[in-house]
């Protein structure tokens, strides 16, 4: 049975040491507004240092949120 991701992870960007977050629903959007607090661009992504991405997975998946990375 597989996974729905709530978050897309992009790591592939055009700025060095930045990835984007995309929230897959609309749970995951609150989380990453309210919960980990980080603005997001108006495509709905949130950008965030790479240095941090690794915290951020591991809280939204202690959290009970899925991600998956491009």
């Amino acid at each position: 049975m597989g996974y729905t991701a709530d978050f897309q992870l992009i790591s592939n960007t055009q700025v060095p040491g930045i990835s984007l977050v995309m929230a897959m629903n609309e749970d995951a959007f609150g989380y990453l507004k309210e919960e980990a607090v980080l603005s997001t661009l108006k495509d709905g992504t949130a950008p965030i240092s790479t240095e941090k991405l690794d915290a951020f997975v591991a809280d939204a998946e202690k959290a009970h949120f899925y991600c998956a990375a491009t």
